[in-house]
């Protein structure tokens, strides 16, 4: 069964699932107010106003957001899964977080390792952790997705800028860590015996039409379910801090920003079959239209095939070249190659953020912010495609 029918199935059975508890719940004479809690906040998400960003959770969990970390979306169990660190000596969360929208509660999955156990193996590859073995606290970006045909949560950045190098030695190979979700417990990728490429800065998102995940950096990659790495291509379009989605009805990626900011929008066509050579496709429409970016989120909203951006500008009146303190919402239409403003689409400033996903079982998508020493925040927003009249034209 391909993914996008799981993920179909999983939304089917929730909703019918919710309709028949909800339903049983007030034929008992129960109160709408009083309705279980994991029903009640699923209906909440589903039945979101359009258009506008609703503050779903806001907590201090034990941990707090890095700007360098990203996130990913587990279809299987529907939850938001966190992975990252700013590390620079001030941040080592080298731990699993995860959200499950329907119990609005964060967990995390296992203590982080402290960089005293920190240590480069007999093979060469940076280690960490006493009981379990993790991976060094870094740097993840977008670099990181989860995979339905093996179940696991990919991590394919490396450990630079971590300067747990100086003392726990220089690693020699850095390997695509697998987080299995299950067992909740990490591996290192084989690939077959042949080192893992680097994704350090780069950016992923998964095919559901092939089952495969892709990811890109210094060339484009990609993993089928067996877990092996094949460059499909080697032509790189960016350089680092840009956001890759999965545009499901074209079967194609879209790549957003560039660590020199840029409006262009770039189109990926990959080959039919796992590494087979795709092909790049620039969009200059798209930047008659569209907001110079760099490290933004971004998500592909399926029902209405647009993809969702939050791009800190700043405010009317704002002092030029003070920094922004407030965030706008875009929606690029991959149909038009067009961008548009969402008149009530503010946020407070997101900074630089990877943690923006679809949830495809609620049919929202949702935002994590929030900084090193504050809150978390998940934000949720139901995207609806504007009236015609209200699009820019091309």
């Amino acid at each position: 069964m391909t993914a996008p029918s799981r993920q179909l199935r999983l939304a089917l059975a929730l909703l019918l699932a919710v309709s028949a508890l909800a339903g049983a719940w007030l034929w008992r004479g129960g109160d709408r107010t009083a309705l279980p809690a994991e029903i009640e906040n699923s209906l909440q998400l589903r039945g979101l106003a359009p258009n506008r960003w609703f503050r779903y959770h806001e907590a201090q969990p034990g941990w707090t957001r890095q700007g360098h970390a990203g996130m990913a979306f587990d279809s299987k169990r529907g939850t938001l899964l966190v992975f990252g660190s700013d590390t620079h000596g001030q941040n080592w969360d080298n731990s699993v977080h995860e959200f499950d929208p329907r119990r609005k509660r964060w967990e995390t999955h296992q203590p982080l390792a402290g960089p005293q156990t920190y240590r480069v193996d007999a093979a060469g590859v940076p280690v960490a952790g006493t009981q379990e073995l993790m991976p060094w606290a870094m740097h993840t970006y977008d670099a990181l997705e989860y995979h339905p045909g093996l179940d696991a949560l990919v991590v394919m950045s490396t450990t630079d800028h971590n300067p747990a190098a100086g003392k726990a030695g220089r690693p020699a190979r850095e390997p695509t860590w697998l987080y299995d979700l299950t067992r909740r417990q990490w591996r290192q990728l084989d690939n077959q015996g042949q080192p893992s490429p680097s994704f350090f800065g780069g950016s992923a998102a998964f095919d559901e039409r092939r089952g495969i995940l892709v990811a890109y950096r210094h060339g484009v990659w990609e993993m089928d379910a067996a877990g092996v790495w094949r460059r499909a291509s080697p032509q790189a379009r960016h350089s680092m801090h840009h956001t890759m989605v999965y545009d499901r009805r074209r079967g194609e990626l879209l790549v957003f920003g560039d660590y020199r900011a840029t409006n262009l929008v770039w189109r990926y066509r990959p080959g039919e079959r796992h590494g087979d050579e795709g092909e790049w496709v620039s969009n200059q429409v798209a930047a008659e239209s569209c907001p110079r970016l760099s490290s933004v989120p971004a998500a592909y909203a399926a029902a209405e095939d647009l993809v969702v951006l939050v791009v800190d500008e700043a405010a009317p009146g704002q002092a030029p070249g003070a920094q922004p303190d407030t965030a706008s919402t875009y929606f690029y239409d991959p149909a038009s190659a067009t961008c548009s403003k969402l008149p009530k689409g503010n946020l407070p400033r997101v900074g630089m953020n990877f943690m923006m996903v679809w949830d495809s079982v609620h049919e929202v998508v949702l935002l994590v912010t929030g900084d090193w020493q504050g809150s978390v925040t998940v934000w949720a927003m139901k995207p609806q495609r504007p009236p015609v009249s209200d699009r820019r034209p091309r």
